[in-house]
């Protein structure tokens, strides 16, 4: 265990036992009081609730209740197979020949770059695949048909260097021999930091999902920008439930299961001492945890950590407890049931959720603990897929290289930040599509929403829309914009976006310029200094504190929070005639994007549109309005 973790549980003991210890930094007597958190509330409850149970359903004697010192049986067992040979390769296609020549003498990956190098130095730039790369669908169509080259163009794929300073220049790499670039174009040689090995690709047994391919892979937002956006496209062989999925075009999501990397694995592997474990075959007995899949319910150890387990989460309370089990070191097990116990709910929330700290940092930490094997399922959570807006529509939405596959196409904001602790946090999907190379295949679920149908026939692509979208929420107007453009006199679409810069996230800003329909692009960019209009930060409908519980009705008031940024509520309000006469003529109204305040203030914009507009008297009236289905179909969808 760290010595830094221990001087710290250490301190705070003494300190509970009366010694006075002058450790704490003078900015610090200024930090606010612990918050009461649900486990401050639960944990009595608990404890309470398990002394009735006791008092109301004695056990027979001489049974007695598990002590809390004594680890209780798995709850979801494993058992090794030392017989059995472990092979769930998905890969149909083997070659015999490569097999026989594995142990040939081969020249060495730096002479074969040389060579290449010297073949391809005369060629002639001008006819550049990477300055002049092929149409999309071409390009695709010759990716996954050339996954298997024996050019080493896959480092220049898993090089993010690469691909951001070249983004559409490294799908020609694979044609070896016809090189027509200078070679100093095709960067071979990952910079430092190039994660060395990618998750593995094999494709999961997961009920309700569909084998797909990664056509496209391009960072959107400027090297510099602070968020990395990526607009990735994938190839999904939906078969017979293509025309069902189409229907729901503008409300789809697409599910991903990311997966941990290599190096994580390795790493946990040699901490818990699993490597004479690691690659045998392990049956899983009696039930699985609810989202964990393995083929014929038999992997590896390797396996369901690369796949399964999501190793990388921060540590909940009950994986910590369970830890004392698992460490022979005294002042580890004091210290991990002081994270736990209940009055320590501060200690613990510093400890994990503040930093976000791993779980693989906190057994760094915990160096003695040493976690059976048997116990994985029931101590490591199970890796979650992460939902994505589909943002595409249309005869976007139906162009593929195959008759039973559709194209899909996301845009994803990564995950990438820094806590207390200064290391760099990634999220654990972030991470895994950031590195995705374009031939990867993918197992995914397409998910229809809940809500209704926005583009289901003609009648309802000539209502006219009116969007408000901040960042990646755009993503869902995009697929209704495009599903829209395939019926002949769509309605007008008004659509209010929002983001900071327009040299950096005006995402799709050239595109809407090409559709035929109608589409008016009203930005707010909040950070480019621009002033919004002082009449257009005043509600009749909105408090001047969001958190205000009372408002004088029929006052209008300035809500302070957004009055120096330039932000779409704000040009919702500045063009109230428009959005007032769209009002009239039974629009779909769509809200997409951050769940915090926005959703509030914009629906405060459109009342106030309402009213200035004279389309209604109040405030009252307004409300009546927009929430009236014969009036306004209103959809939001926020996260």
């Amino acid at each position: 265990m760290s010595a830094a973790v221990l001087e710290a549980g250490w301190t705070r003991k003494r300190a509970r036992m009366g010694v006075c210890e002058r450790t704490r930094a003078k900015n610090d007597t200024d930090s606010p009081a612990p918050i009461p958190s649900i486990d401050s509330i639960y944990l009595p409850w608990s404890q309470e609730l398990k002394s009735r149970l006791l008092d109301d359903f004695p056990l027979p004697p001489p049974l007695g209740p598990v002590p809390d010192d004594v680890p209780l049986p798995p709850k979801y067992p494993i058992e090794l197979l030392p017989t059995m040979k472990l092979d769930i390769d998905i890969d149909a296609e083997h070659d015999p020949e490569q097999d026989a020549s594995a142990d040939a003498p081969s020249p060495t990956a730096g002479d074969d770059d040389e060579r290449k190098f010297q073949t391809s130095k005369t060629k002639n730039a001008a006819r550049s695949h990477v300055d002049h790369p092929k149409q999309g669908n071409e390009q695709a169509r010759e990716d996954l048909g050339r996954l298997k080259a024996n050019f080493p163009a896959h480092l220049a794929r898993q090089d993010p260097v690469f691909e951001r300073l070249n983004p559409r220049g490294f799908d020609a790499l694979d044609k070896d021999n016809i090189l027509k670039d200078h070679p100093e174009k095709y960067l071979l040689n990952p910079p430092a930091g190039q994660p060395s090995n990618l998750p593995p690709q094999d494709l999961l047994p997961i009920p309700n999902t569909f084998v797909s391919t990664l056509t496209r892979h391009e960072r959107v937002t400027p090297a510099d920008h602070w968020q990395d956006v990526r607009h990735l496209s994938f190839e999904v062989q939906a078969g017979e439930a293509i025309n069902e999925i189409a229907k729901w075009v503008g409300n789809l999501t697409l599910s991903i299961w990311p997966k941990n990397y290599p190096e994580d694995v390795e790493e946990l592997i040699g901490q818990m001492g699993w490597e004479d474990v690691a690659d045998k075959p392990l049956q899983l007995k009696g039930r699985a945890p609810k989202g964990l899949y393995a083929h014929d319910r038999v992997a590896s150890l390797r396996q369901l950590l690369a796949h399964n387990l999501d190793i990388t989460a921060v540590p909940k309370r009950s994986f910590i407890r369970e830890l004392v089990f698992f460490t022979e070191d005294e002042r580890e097990k004091e210290r991990l049931q002081e994270l736990t116990q209940s009055g320590n709910e501060q200690e613990f929330y510093d400890y994990t959720c503040r930093p976000r700290r791993t779980i693989l940092e906190l057994l760094r930490d915990f160096k003695n603990v040493k976690v059976p094997y048997t116990r994985v399922l029931d101590l490591f959570p199970i890796i979650r897929p992460r939902d994505f807006s589909v943002c595409n529509g249309g005869d976007c939405f139906k162009k593929a290289t195959r008759d039973d596959a559709i194209t899909i196409e996301i845009l994803v904001a990564l995950v990438e930040y820094k806590t207390i602790i200064r290391k760099p946090r990634q999220g654990l999907c972030s991470r895994y599509l950031k590195h995705l190379p374009v031939g990867a295949g993918l197992a995914v679920r397409v998910k229809m929403s809940s809500g209704p149908r926005l583009v289901p026939n003609l009648t309802w692509a000539r209502r006219p829309v009116i969007a408000i979208a901040t960042g990646t929420g755009i993503a869902p107007i995009r697929a209704i914009i495009q599903e829209r453009e395939s019926y002949d006199g769509a309605g007008d679409v008004v659509l209010f976006f929002g983001c900071r810069n327009r040299a950096a996230d005006f995402h799709f800003e050239k595109e809407w310029r090409t559709y035929r329909g109608a589409v008016d692009v009203y930005p707010a960019f909040s950070r480019d200094s621009i002033e919004p209009e002082e009449r257009t930060t005043v509600s009749g409908a909105a408090p001047a504190d969001p958190a205000a519980d009372v408002v004088p009705k029929g006052a209008a008031t300035a809500v302070q929070y957004d009055s120096h940024k330039n932000y779409v509520q704000h040009l919702i309000r500045k063009h109230a005639q428009r959005v007032g006469f769209l009002m009239t003529r039974r629009p779909i109204v769509c809200v997409c994007g951050n769940a915090g305040r926005m959703p509030v203030s914009v629906r405060s914009a459109l009342l106030d549109a309402l009213v200035i507009s004279k389309v209604v008297g109040s405030v009252g009236e307004a409300e009546a309005w927009l929430t009236d289905p014969d009036k306004v179909t209103y959809w939001q969808e926020t996260w």
